[in-house]
């Protein structure tokens, strides 16, 4: 039955709700804090079971109503980090997890300028490429200048048609949501194996972001598997 919040009987706002006032309220001496205490529970009770009043409701439609506004249709998610220099985004569904680097074992006469051997992720061998032997891309220097965006390289794993892959990077943006309008043509000035690979770019947070075709990629990492 719903019970306004008037009659409801708040004996603890009086009397206090720890068992050192059992002069005042002696079923404290037996339940120690209020919150064992039938009475109070039934309180709670009442307080979940009241009608909503008119305003209440109006309030939180409209409230409820904005929130779905302001709901981005149309975007897309896309998983950013950096590799030497320059910032790359892949699809999110191809990304299986982000791991701390370890050693990267050779695998005796396999290994080569893409093929760096395997890593252990989480008692799991992964195979682990060469993203920048790829892409054309050297690794980040260290200076004064850029030396406070240096971060711990990490293994990022992908996987594409049952095929797992790892490779480093040098820092993750993580997950970003971008609308498909936003991703504007490569410039001219975007040459070399950079640009085979891209299918766009994006500027984010300051930031110019490629996006890779990862099928075109997933089959460069992958040759030197066969």
């Amino acid at each position: 039955m719903s019970q306004n919040q008037s009659s409801i009987y708040d004996c603890w706002n009086r009397i206090g709700v720890w068992g050192h006032n059992v002069e005042r309220c002696p079923e404290l001496g037996r339940v120690i804090h209020c919150r064992n205490c039938t009475v109070y529970s039934a309180a709670g009770r009442q307080l979940l079971n009241r009608s909503l009043s008119s305003d209440y409701q109006n309030e939180w439609t409209v409230r409820l109503a904005e929130a779905l506004e302001k709901k981005h249709s149309g975007t897309k998610s896309a998983f950013v980090f950096r590799a030497g220099t320059q910032w790359f985004a892949l699809p999110v569904a191809v990304v299986r997890e982000v791991a701390v680097m370890g050693p990267i074992h050779t695998i005796p006469h396999r290994s080569s300028n893409i093929l760096r051997g395997v890593a252990n992720i989480k008692g799991q061998l992964e195979i682990c490429v060469s993203l920048g032997a790829v892409l054309g891309i050297g690794r980040c220097e260290i200076t004064e200048q850029n030396n406070k965006y240096i971060a711990p390289t990490r293994l990022v794993v992908v996987i594409h048609d049952s095929q797992v892959l790892a490779f480093p990077v040098t820092e993750i943006m993580g997950i970003i949501r971008y609308r498909p309008e936003a991703v504007r043509d490569l410039p001219v000035a975007v040459l070399g194996e950079h640009a085979v690979y891209a299918s766009g770019m994006l500027h984010h947070d300051n930031k110019e972001i490629s996006f890779l075709k990862y099928k075109q990629l997933f089959r460069s990492l992958t040759r030197d598997l066969i």
